[in-house]
């Protein structure tokens, strides 16, 4: 008779420790080879570069640099705060920015699909001629027909007729004029417009304030630009320096360093 076969112990105990938990966490430890905060602490300490130097070239403060360092994304202001700061890091270190990023969608998934705006070329608006240019013109023709009126009658009844009346149509017709060319009301919503004139810049644009709706989330190359209406507009800038802006066809005025700013159809306003 043939004996049956008995896997021994040590067969039986290696099967079980090959679990699907096992395998899964075997595959979890190979995939987190990539380590954010490691990574950049690697290359600034490699390239002896000094914290405050740092500091002063990214315009992003010491505190934020090191829990990028330390992997301590929840010391940040936001998840904008984070990706543009992190980006802005890495590329100047040197380093391959988007990979960072991309890591870090990995890591820290978003809740919900950001609606990206398309990009869009700026094309300023053509100025409307003065009203004034309009209205000087035609004041001095009324003012000449008046006065050819009043002075080129033959008989001495009709110039002592028409001889009081110039004074008053004189007056009338140059001030009405300016009443009906008043000023155009203000418009309703803001209509901002960037350019990325002088290199790349990170950007990130939601409705009403920090935490309304996502309009748009990325960086805009150079000699790409973007459009955004709304009656209230909240922005973070990466990098302001490198691009150009307009508000409802008027050049406005930008913050020299990285920070937020609110957009109303009245104007741009900034804060840290």
């Amino acid at each position: 008779m043939r004996r049956a076969l008995v896997p021994s112990r040590d067969v039986c105990s290696s099967r079980r420790s090959r679990s699907p938990f096992s395998q899964h966490y075997s595959r979890r430890q190979k995939t987190q080879v990539f380590e954010i905060g490691k990574s950049l602490r690697n290359a600034h300490e490699q390239q002896k570069l000094e914290l405050s130097d740092i500091e002063r070239a990214t315009r992003i403060r010491g505190k934020y640099l090191r829990a990028l360092e330390e992997d301590r994304f929840d010391v940040l202001p936001g998840t904008a705060y984070a990706k543009g700061f992190l980006r802005t890091y890495a590329e100047y270190l040197g380093l391959d920015g988007q990979r960072f990023l991309d890591e870090y969608n990995a890591q820290f998934p978003a809740d919900e699909d950001a609606q990206v705006a398309p990009l869009l070329r700026v094309h300023r608006r053509r100025r409307l001629p003065d009203a004034r240019l309009v209205a000087i013109p035609f004041v001095a023709a009324v003012a000449l027909v008046v006065w050819r009126l009043s002075t080129g009658g033959d008989g001495g009844n009709h110039h002592t007729a028409f001889s009081p009346t110039p004074p008053r149509t004189a007056v009338t017709t140059t001030t009405s004029p300016p009443t009906t060319s008043t000023r155009a009301p203000a418009p309703a919503r803001a209509q901002l417009a960037v350019a990325a004139t002088r290199g790349p810049c990170w950007l990130s644009v939601r409705r009403n304030s920090q935490t309304g709706k996502l309009l748009y989330e990325g960086t805009l190359e150079p000699d790409q630009s973007a459009r955004f209406s709304g009656r209230y507009l909240w922005i973070r800038l990466g990098a302001p320096w490198n691009i150009d802006a307009t508000l409802n066809g008027k050049r406005a005025k930008l913050p020299t360093a990285t920070s937020n700013a609110i957009v109303t159809p009245a104007g741009l306003k900034t804060y840290p």
